[in-house]
């Protein structure tokens, strides 16, 4: 769903390119022509061009055409090299990871959690990643979750003074994805690398009951929106958010009146950001296809601090949060 990344304030890039002399840009532009992923790369100079524009509330698109077994078994091996190859020791993954460890309370050598209790398991759900048959950026991005999974799955447990019971082995994170592009091929190289595809799109209204990592890269606002206001109030602590950076919304709008009634930006003073890299040295030979991947992401999540001010004294942000959660349960009825 790289088309869907139309929102977020991309003035960093913009500076850079305004700046340049014309000559500079058509050099540019013409390496990009000649380069593999031109077609990603033509999707973020599109999403520069038409992100001042308007919004997308929904996602689009329909599964792509399958492709043979042999391909997904390419597919498979080329996922796991960026995983183990390229993003297993990268900063990209080491600041997620540090992120979710902060939020989720978990420790390589305290007490282990109790995997039968339904609010103590792991969850990674994956909005938006597109088809890994037809998708660099899929890929790519999938690659991350496989390297994410890895290094759940070594054993992380929640810290002693959070839990007292004890299995041995630690988490077992479960990952689940969708995206509209979908199909039967992707479905099956997700299981090769221990994941499903969710088989009814959600729109973002997943209510959570355990802690959950939303990884959402280049999403549409709406389905941020969504998993927020479906998920606001205590259980909000069991989030952490890996997409769009929330912040950069704000600074798109210039209108400060406007600026205030984005509900995005509304939560940006409850929470912690941490912007990430694209997970490679600008000298590596793909760095392209890492930057087209993961460009502009950040993690995000809610600190208890923080998110108790938010439900105690912005009540203004509660009701905004309820009718959007309103909103969302009544599309869900009409369906």
């Amino acid at each position: 769903m790289e088309h869907e990344w139309q929102q977020v304030s991309r003035r960093r890039r913009r500076r850079r390119q305004f700046s340049s002399s014309l000559h500079s840009q058509s050099k540019a532009f013409t390496k990009v022509l000649a380069d593999p992923v031109y077609i990603s790369l033509i999707h973020l100079i599109t999403n520069l061009t038409f992100g001042l524009v308007g919004a997308v509330d929904e996602e689009v698109g329909a599964p792509l055409a399958e492709v043979s077994t042999a391909k997904q078994l390419q597919i498979v091996q080329r996922v796991r090299a960026i995983a183990n190859e390229s993003l297993r020791d990268s900063a990209l993954l080491k600041d997620a990871l540090c992120a979710i460890v902060k939020q989720f309370h978990l420790t390589e050598a305290c007490t282990s959690l109790d995997k039968d209790a339904e609010d103590e398991r792991l969850m990674v759900v994956g909005y938006g990643l597109g088809s890994f048959c037809a998708s660099s950026n899929a890929v790519h991005q999938l690659g991350f979750l496989v390297a994410l999974k890895q290094e759940l799955d070594k054993g992380w447990r929640l810290t002693a003074d959070t839990k007292e019971a004890a299995k041995p082995d630690g988490i077992q994170p479960t990952v689940e994805l969708f995206d509209p592009a979908m199909n039967k091929s992707d479905a099956v190289i997700a299981e090769q690398l221990g994941m499903t595809v969710i088989q009814e799109n959600e729109h973002g209204r997943r209510k959570v009951v355990c802690n959950t990592v939303f990884f959402m890269p280049h999403c549409a606002k709406v389905l941020y929106e969504n998993v927020l206001a479906c998920n606001w109030g205590l259980a909000v602590k069991k989030l952490v958010i890996i997409g769009n950076s929330f912040s950069a919304y704000g600074d798109r709008v210039l209108a400060a009146e406007e600026r205030r009634e984005h509900l995005l930006e509304k939560v940006v003073p409850y929470l912690e950001e941490v912007p990430l890299p694209c997970g490679v040295a600008k000298q590596h030979e793909n760095f392209a296809c890492y930057e087209a991947a993961f460009n502009d992401l950040s993690v995000h999540r809610f600190s208890s601090d923080l998110l108790d001010s938010a439900l105690a004294n912005n009540l203004d942000l509660t009701a905004t949060m309820a009718a959007v959660a309103s909103s969302v349960d009544s599309k869900e009825l009409e369906a």
